[in-house]
């Protein structure tokens, strides 16, 4: 057999050196191309909306720096001087001062009330039963607190129940509904109080407005609002979006309250705070 030239050998070995080379790229950008295209598949995390549950997807999560608090106002008492003609020409904030002397008893009262609806739809009064409790202060009136979001087919609207005092609401908010005349109670076993339409964009906070209302106590109020040990985004934005709805629902109503608005900021801030450490 003839011998082949050293050089022709050499020459056989680079190319399927070459070849083996191009091959293993070959592989290597199909790895990648497949590793690529399994990146692109996995979700991407929830973002989380002050203003809505879910939005897009999205890591990114949107909340102002802070909380503007609103202009406020004082409040106007000829509404309340028909049901309490002592009260013509009184300011307002000697009003809200002689009220302390009365919280305690509302307070009781209100948790002591007992109602019961037998309808399906909301009625426009409500039967509260007499107690010895009930009968020191008894509630003028009964908020439906519900929002207008949109609902599906066949869902029906949450709408809760707060009994409250004229007073304590005609005194701190500037922007309610007309309350309807309470009339004075006939019975010693129930009474029967007008129930006023209430919406709000943030009924699930309402209780807390409600409450601080009567207690008028901000360390009470901050200790509600305290934000939760988390580390975790969406928890802390969901804690956002309670803070943001209580500031919602008194911007709305006018609450004439500067402690407020000073609890709000200040578990703002925290709470904005901390989503910016673990973000």
């Amino acid at each position: 057999m003839p011998s082949v030239p050293r050089s022709s050998q050499a020459s056989r070995a680079l190319r399927r050196s070459q070849s083996t080379r191009i091959t293993a790229t070959k592989f290597e950008c199909a790895a990648q191309a497949h590793l690529l295209a399994q990146k692109r598949r996995i979700p991407l995390a929830t973002k989380y909306n002050v203003n809505s549950n879910v939005t897009a997807a999205s890591t990114k999560i949107s909340l102002p720096r802070a909380l503007s608090r609103p202009v406020l106002g004082e409040v106007e008492t000829s509404s309340l001087v028909g049901a309490y003609p002592d009260l013509a020409g009184i300011p307002a904030e000697y009003i809200r001062e002689r009220l302390a002397l009365s919280r305690p008893k509302m307070r009781a009262a209100l948790q002591a009330v007992e109602i019961s609806i037998s309808k399906s739809t909301l009625p426009t009064e409500l039967d509260i039963l007499m107690n010895e409790v009930v009968s020191f202060a008894c509630p003028t009136h009964m908020f439906a607190v519900y929002n207008d979001a949109p609902l599906p087919i066949s869902h029906k609207r949450q709408i809760s129940l707060f009994p409250i005092h004229d007073l304590v609401f005609g005194m701190h908010c500037t922007n309610l509904p007309t309350l309807p005349t309470s009339r004075p109670s006939s019975s010693s076993s129930h009474t029967t109080v007008p129930v006023v339409p209430l919406r709000l964009p943030s009924p699930e906070t309402f209780s807390l407005l409600h409450a601080y209302l009567y207690t008028q106590q901000p360390a009470t109020l901050l200790a509600s609002l305290a934000r939760p040990c988390e580390t975790d985004l969406l928890q802390l934005a969901a804690h956002a979006n309670k803070i943001h709805g209580l500031w919602r629902n008194a911007c709305l109503l006018g609450v004439v309250d500067a402690q407020l608005y000073d609890v709000i900021e200040a578990s703002w801030e925290s709470t904005i705070a901390a989503m910016q450490a673990c973000s």
